[in-house]
């Protein structure tokens, strides 16, 4: 299939011509310049007055291009850009993707929302599709996402609006496969679709998120009330307000709840969590895995493993399992020792319990072939005599039967150590 992206320079651009090529696409990029990582580009740009020809054989076009400059362009200026670009597709015969935002609304109270608003509703008439994305991060630190990322690097404090914002993010990864999907299904046309978190989720909820999973630091929440900032924009004038950003806090507080799920079912799009998303590579499972390593050794050890040998149980289970991670709960990582309560002899519970047991004896040979494990296991360097052996026995049979009377009254929490039941994530 053979696509045009405009904008295909930009966050969510880049991330879909590398999403589509991943599928065998071929990509032609439409950009005011060319683009170094896409052979075949044709020149666009919004203020261009004349016609646009698609090349031949195109199948879809994707229309992300927008201003985010400080060109300025007017709203008129991009619905006819719009106009142009859906008369070219219409004449090619190509299916018509718009990228459109949670903001668009015929009233919103940015001239973005607005102009995205007035572009859906030409789309829509040309039996196009529309795409909403709700709060869009992940990936490089570009748009908006890096905004807030560099901010969150560069001060000790976020705001915390009150009340707070309430927003429905979406990697954008799993953006980009919804609109692939849009193109590769005859029955997404002449529709709006919503993508975002079903469940939204506070703007302060993120920003933390963004300094702890993608900065790695603490920073402080300031509360702000979002009527002082609504005065303060109203008090700088509407130039000021727009250059230093009041209008998109303005949106920001104003966001309507959308209705995604619907939506992302028909696109066929699971997302992932939040927390794997803001990983730089988009997915924390090799991060689970290494957590889970160092849980099992640990509880097998008695004491820390060496890297290497986290290494090699990682290593084994990307080989022999399929490599994702099991869903144990943060309680069962920070407290190994409870694994205890999930070691039974006999695996009969369910196959969540013969999963959990399979990677226990891993870890058991695993760490037996080390220096530190036959330290453990041989009891190499401690001292050895009948009464220091009796003492060991009856410590081990001690620990063992309390084990197994607490096994009996924690019954009812064990599921609590596996989320999920213990299946793999």
């Amino acid at each position: 299939m053979k696509v045009l992206v405009t904008g295909a320079s930009g966050y969510i651009g880049n991330r879909l011509v590398l999403a589509a090529r991943s599928r065998g696409y071929e990509v032609i990029a439409a950009t005011r310049r060319p683009v170094s990582a896409v052979g075949d580009w044709i020149a666009f740009d919004l203020v261009a007055t004349g016609a646009i020809e698609l090349p031949a054989g195109t199948n879809a076009v994707f229309h992300l291009a927008a201003d985010t400059t400080s060109r300025l362009i007017d709203s008129e200026t991009e619905a006819a850009s719009a106009r142009r670009l859906i008369a070219a597709a219409r004449q090619a015969g190509a299916r018509f993707v718009f990228v459109s935002s949670q903001t668009a609304l015929e009233h919103a109270p940015s001239a973005y929302g607005r102009t995205k608003w007035r572009i859906e509703q030409l789309v829509l008439a040309a039996g196009g599709t529309v795409i909403r994305p709700g709060q869009v991060y992940g990936g490089d630190e570009r748009g908006l996402f890096g905004t807030l990322v560099r901010a969150m690097r560069a001060l000790p404090f976020f705001p915390a609006f009150l009340p707070a914002p309430q927003i429905q993010p979406i990697h954008v990864d799993d953006l980009a496969s919804a609109l692939l999907h849009c193109v590769e299904s005859d029955e997404l046309t002449s529709a709006v679709f919503c993508v975002g978190e079903p469940e939204p989720v506070s703007f302060t909820r993120f920003l933390r998120l963004i300094a702890a999973e993608r900065v790695g630091r603490f920073r402080l929440p300031i509360p702000v009330p979002v009527v002082l900032v609504r005065l303060l924009g109203l008090g700088i004038g509407r130039q000021l307000r727009a250059k230093l950003g009041f209008d998109r806090l303005g949106s920001l507080f104003d966001l309507r709840a959308m209705q995604t799920e619907a939506d992302l079912r028909r696109l066929g799009i699971t997302l992932r969590p939040m927390v794997s998303g803001l990983s730089r590579s988009g997915n924390d499972r090799r991060r689970m895995l290494i957590g889970e390593a160092r849980a099992f050794l640990r509880y097998v050890l008695k004491e820390r493993p060496t890297a290497i040998l986290i290494s090699r149980y990682v290593r084994c289970i990307e080989r022999e399992r399929g490599g994702q991670p099991l869903a144990l709960s943060s309680f069962a990582h920070c407290f190994p020792v409870t694994l205890a309560l999930l070691d039974r002899a006999r695996p009969n519970v369910n196959l969540a319990q013969a999963e959990f047991v399979w990677r226990l004896n891993a870890a058991v040979v695993l760490a037996e072939a080390t220096v530190q494990g036959a330290r453990r296991f041989l009891a190499i360097g401690e001292s050895s005599g009948l009464v220091t052996s009796i003492v060991q026995i009856a410590r081990a049979l001690t620990s063992e039967l309390g084990w197994r009377v607490v096994r009996i009254i924690a019954s009812p929490v064990l599921k609590s150590l596996m989320c999920d039941q213990g299946r793999p994530r």
